[in-house]
């Protein structure tokens, strides 16, 4: 399981409503997922690389599950079953890159107990629906020199996300609060252009299009995991639609 430690928090635009309940036990908490920058450019930019090498079309993700997980430090934990770690099951089929939604793309909404949470897990599972994202757990698709070319595993990939300060951790006190899963593209884009000036994206088998996956087609199974380690590395919580 990879642990990325968190640049900043995902998303604590906690607002509190002022029609909830003062003897409310729990608050609603937003899960929101995008494909950004790190120059701050939106997704519908960002797709495309600086030397206009790589154009990135398709972008999409499965997550199979969540789990928020309960600072052991919250006085509540102990005291209340309640307030364990909450677990969500998805699937939750997201299409990140889809000109017709928005930049930050709504996973799931919840009512979650009052508590300090530390951590948030995903799973990232290979999807069970009819169509191309059948068995892959995120896909990735676009064109490198004109030529096309597709990125994408079947495994599962599980995040742990948390934060380098602890005083970042979030907590529900009978608010609602956003949180968004950031995965910089950028990266990504850089690798494939660095991978196709040395020539290393070949179509192997002839079909029109290049194949890196964690697989065998194309031959490109080493270059298939380097991708999948580095989109586990470039997903982040952060404090920002």
């Amino acid at each position: 399981m990879k642990k990325i430690s968190i640049l900043a928090l995902l998303v604590i635009a906690a607002s509190s409503c002022s029609d909830n309940q003062t003897d409310s036990t729990s608050g609603n908490v937003t899960l929101k997922a995008s494909a950004v920058s790190s120059t701050g450019k939106t997704s519908m930019t960002a797709r495309v690389a600086a030397a206009s090498t790589v154009v990135i079309t398709d972008f999409k993700i499965n997550i199979g599950s969540i789990k928020l997980e309960t600072d052991e430090e919250d006085v509540r934990h102990t005291e209340d079953p309640l307030h364990e770690d909450v677990k969500l099951t998805g699937p939750f089929l997201l299409d990140l890159l889809d000109p017709d939604k928005t930049l930050s793309q709504i996973i799931t909404s919840v009512s979650i107990p009052n508590a300090k949470y530390e951590e948030i897990k995903f799973k990232f599972q290979p999807s069970t629906a009819v169509g191309e994202m059948n068995g892959r757990s995120f896909m990735i698709k676009g064109t490198v020199d004109g030529k096309n070319f597709v990125v994408w595993s079947g495994k599962e990939v599980e995040l742990e996300m948390d934060f380098n300060d602890p005083a970042k951790d979030f907590t529900v006190n009978s608010n609602d609060i956003s949180l968004n899963i950031k995965i910089q593209i950028d990266a990504i884009m850089a690798k494939i252009t660095a991978l196709a000036g040395q020539g290393l994206l070949v179509d192997t088998d002839g079909d029109g299009v290049i194949e890196i996956t964690t697989g065998s087609d194309d031959g490109h199974h080493d270059l298939g995991e380097l991708i999948r380690d580095l989109l586990e590395n470039e997903t982040h919580l952060d404090d920002k639609d």
